[in-house]
């Protein structure tokens, strides 16, 4: 879509000449700043072409091309039909209610294509549509009811017009946290500056949001680095939170001046964490061992990224599906991932309740009483150094209650 399909400009300037088709509707839109209705066409779904650079499936879309190995070419019809599969499964639920819609009433809402027919709005009509017509042969659906853009529009413009749609307040909850931050990244790469893109979509002049946002895709693309799975983005389904909460945790980093080293030993332990499935919200103990100065809990938290690097680099090679099965299991209690920040976070609650002597005496008894004392692990060095300690520890104890 970066150069114009002049052949099928052509295609569609001839259809409108020769065919009744002009609707009795219009589209309000902005274009270079001014305010501008485009006339409404019922056009052939075989003119027109899936716009690829379509936000609202950008990372399913790029999972998809590392599957077939390059991108796909929406003027093929092999192409044009995995596109279209793509946009059904990306919200099937919402595919359904559409196409129960459109079949009960017809197509209500119409789209916004470029000159030369590629959709800008309204992908996934043309797919709920061309699903109708292989599902009920009823000829009506081999049609879409589109506005078709100038040819003068600028790349800004195209974004602005396609962002503006799909990111609008009342529709960015649907189209995905990840998309949202590949679409943003794709407005500065189209010349656009932060604070326009700020009040374009969100209508506010402040651009720090939008500087978080994109920040926060540079922190998943280097995750996605460490994991081994550069710009494969549905490793990221439902972790995009989890780098909002690395963000705060970098941003405590700088306040309370941690060298540079120790930042990115943190911040690989963090990626091990995602990627080993701990939720978002636990992440940010980690915050709060840095704002407090916990050394010895964040020696540890350090300490299993080391570890969780190697663990990574002897994984097999899987298929994106099995992949992610993997990613969202919790973590398994007795892995030494788990069992290093296991006791980073307790070193952790026993700082922050170290004035709460009956609660930490109480937690320890409740410990102690669940000890199996036949359990052969007992005899572990390891575990004879813990009981070593715990000695010491109840002599005071008792020294006290004497």
């Amino acid at each position: 879509m970066s150069e114009s399909n002049t052949d099928n400009k052509i295609r569609i300037d001839e259809y409108i000449a020769s065919k009744d088709c002009e609707e009795k509707d219009s589209i309000p839109v902005i274009l270079k700043g001014e305010k501008k209705r485009l006339s409404v066409y019922r056009l052939p779904i075989k003119l027109l072409y899936y716009n690829i650079r379509n936000g609202r499936f950008a990372a399913e879309y790029r999972n998809e091309v590392k599957k077939q190995g390059g991108d796909l070419v929406p003027e093929k019809k092999e192409d044009s039909n995995k596109i279209r599969n793509l946009l059904w499964n990306l919200d099937i639920n919402e595919s359904k209610r559409t196409y129960d819609d459109i079949k009960q009433r017809g197509q209500w809402q119409p789209g916004i294509i470029t000159e030369d027919g590629y959709v800008i709005d309204g992908n996934r009509r043309m797919t709920v549509l061309s699903k109708l017509f292989l599902d009920t042969s009823n000829d009506d659906f081999k049609f879409i009811k589109v506005g078709r853009l100038p040819s003068d529009i600028e790349r800004n413009d195209l974004w602005k017009l396609e962002a503006g749609i799909q990111l609008g307040k009342d529709e960015i909850l649907r189209y995905g946290p990840m998309n949202e931050l590949l679409k943003l990244e794709e407005g500065v790469e189209a010349g656009i500056s932060i604070a326009e893109i700020a009040k374009t979509l969100y209508g506010f002049d402040d651009p720090k949001e939008i500087e978080e946002k994109l920040d926060r895709l540079e922190l998943i693309k280097k995750y996605l680095d460490y994991i081994g799975q550069t710009e494969n983005f549905k490793q990221v389904d439902g972790k995009v939170e989890h780098f909002a909460e690395l963000q705060k945790i970098i941003s405590t980093e700088k306040k309370m001046n941690v060298d540079p080293t120790t930042k990115i030993s943190i911040r690989n332990a963090v990626f091990c964490l995602i990627k080993q499935g701990m939720g978002h919200r636990e992440l940010r103990k980690i915050e709060k061992m840095i704002r407090i100065q916990l050394t010895t809990a964040i020696e540890k938290v350090i300490s299993l990224a080391e570890g969780c690097k190697d663990m990574i680099s002897l994984e097999p090679t899987m298929d994106d599906q099995v992949v992610d099965t993997i990613d969202t299991d919790p973590l398994e209690e007795n892995d030494p991932i788990t069992t290093l920040y296991t006791s980073a976070t307790d070193i952790l609650d026993a700082e922050l309740n170290k004035d709460h002597i009956a609660e930490l005496l109480r937690r320890a008894a409740v410990n102690l009483e669940a000890v199996d004392f036949q359990n052969p692990d007992l005899k572990k060095p390891q575990v004879k150094e813990l009981i070593e300690r715990i000695l010491v520890k109840t002599k005071r104890l008792e020294e006290i209650g004497e």
